[in-house]
């Protein structure tokens, strides 16, 4: 509305009265901005000291875990020489102890290095080789039958070997703990609608206890199958378990299609 010319004085009182009536109004915005923003800043400072103490408490865990399985491994070595009955428990347990002590570290990395990936080309056939005998070598003298996929069955895809390294070997140690001598572990490969599906399964007592429901899906998955869930996440898959007590387990590795070489 245009100010009345015949009225000047009243015009201006008007400015004024206007003037003063919001400049506090606005004062008092800004104020309450500047202190919510304080508030956010103190409370992201607070998170990051939390975080960091955490990640902290992580790589000592990791530290003492490796430093014990070391110990474990040496211990169950020399009863091994000496011809002492019993070396093959103990050097189990140190094998379990190293892989959750290299989970800690990397649950440990910070978020920019936990889950980068440094993709090339690799044949699954040559990876899953090596992660079975990686695998077996931490039973000392227990035994599993393996039974490898087919080599006439996918093989090429586009990966982190590293990463898809550390996925195997956590699912093939998964199923070793939960297998017991000359027990058989099976993987195989085969098309899926989303891509290619690796599964590891095993005759064992079923990841859960015996008398207990039977886990449909990957919830509950406990920290030696949750970083590989994880990293699968991060090409693009996913991690799935099926299990019933006292018959066994069953791991997916779902990959997608775009992984297949």
């Amino acid at each position: 509305m245009a100010l009345d010319p015949a009225f000047p004085s009243l015009s201006l009182i008007a400015l004024s009265t206007l003037v003063l009536i919001g400049l506090p109004g606005l004062g008092f915005l800004a104020f309450s901005n500047a202190r919510a923003r304080k508030r956010g800043d103190i409370s992201r400072i607070a998170a990051e000291a939390q975080r960091h103490d955490a990640v902290r408490l992580v790589r000592l865990i990791a530290h003492d875990l490796h430093e014990q399985g070391l110990s474990l491994l040496g211990q169950a070595g020399q009863l091994q020489h000496a011809g002492v009955a019993g070396a093959e428990p103990i050097s189990t347990s140190a094998g379990l102890l190293l892989g959750l002590a290299d989970e800690l570290g990397a649950y440990g990395l910070p978020d920019s290095d936990a889950h980068i990936l440094r993709e090339q080309t690799l044949d699954l056939h040559t990876a899953l080789a090596e992660a079975v005998a990686a695998a077996a070598s931490q039973l000392g003298s227990g035994r599993r039958s393996w039974r490898l996929p087919s080599v006439a069955g996918p093989s090429l895809m586009r990966a982190d070997a590293r990463a898809l390294r550390h996925i195997l070997l956590r699912v093939l140690a998964n199923a070793i703990r939960h297998t017991g001598q000359d027990d058989w572990i099976e993987i195989t490969l085969a098309p899926h609608p989303e891509g290619l599906a690796l599964a590891v399964q095993d005759e064992g007592n079923g990841l859960i206890r015996t008398g207990a429901a039977s886990v449909p899906d990957s919830r509950g998955i406990g920290l030696r199958l949750a970083l590989a869930r994880n990293l699968m996440l991060a090409h693009g898959g996913r991690l799935e378990v099926e299990a019933q007590a006292g018959i066994g387990s069953r791991v997916n590795l779902i990959f997608p299609a775009a992984r297949l070489a």
